[in-house]
């Protein structure tokens, strides 16, 4: 991504409603498969400004790559020192294995995907899971895509066929933000028929728009761990080696 990205993300990923809400959800669903953490080894992929790998490392061992220098600076500001600019094939610790994985929106902006993937789970303990998520449905493509370089964006279909490629058991598949799908629609609708852009996400809204948002979004923590919801504006999955 561009290095103008990481200075915004860092700026806002403490307190935008999205951010924070994925944030939540995944950590529930972790608490959901594993329990409390207890400091086991646990990886983020693309682990951007470390702001979810942060938290991560309350409960867990936490480890972090990103291919962006600045994004490992970023993240070493934050306090956290296990991180490392480098793709997983060239790993500094190989014989590293790890309970958990994720990569939060992080193989929609890769090539391979399957091969990226594939790496995971040759970092994996053999009872590890991955967790990953991407954005969805390749119709809602917009200019928030191109700012941030995404390859694709995916359906439930296409996530499965590149998990089950790289060799993954899928046990969880689900849409998530899927109470703010309506509005998102009806956003990029109006957009479309009045020529102007879609928001490109980098801009905290003002407090109350803010705050309902982040309400909204978070309520479904207590659905993503254990329902598979039928749409949505992201996907989420949690998946272990065949």
């Amino acid at each position: 991504m561009d290095s103008s990205l990481y200075h915004r993300f860092f700026e806002i990923e403490e307190k935008h409603w999205w951010f924070v809400s994925r944030q939540r959800i995944v950590l529930d669903v972790i608490r959901w498969q594993f329990g409390p953490g207890l400091q086991r080894p646990a990886l983020d992929v693309g682990c951007g400004t470390g702001v979810f790998l942060k938290e991560l490392s309350k409960e867990w061992e936490g480890w972090g790559t990103d291919t962006s220098e600045l994004a490992v600076e970023y993240t070493k500001k934050r306090g956290l020192e296990r991180v490392f600019q480098c793709t997983l094939d060239a790993f500094p610790r190989p014989e590293k294995r790890f309970k958990l994985i994720t990569a939060l929106d992080v193989i929609e902006h890769i090539d391979d995907d399957v091969e990226v993937l594939q790496q995971m789970l040759g970092l994996l303990a053999p009872d590890g899971k991955i967790i990953v998520t991407v954005p969805a449905y390749p119709w809602l493509w917009s200019q928030h895509d191109e700012i941030n370089h995404h390859r694709r964006r995916y359906t439930r279909a296409t996530l499965l066929e590149s998990l089950n490629a790289a060799g993954c058991h899928v046990e969880h598949i689900t849409y998530m933000n899927t109470l703010l799908f309506p509005l998102a629609l009806v956003q990029r609708g109006a957009a479309k028929l009045t020529g102007t852009l879609v928001d490109d996400g980098l801009t905290v809204p003002a407090p109350l728009i803010n705050d309902v948002l982040e309400f909204a979004f978070t309520l479904e923590r207590y659905f993503v761990p254990t329902i598979s919801l039928p749409f949505g504006l992201s996907l989420l999955a949690v998946a272990r080696k065949q």
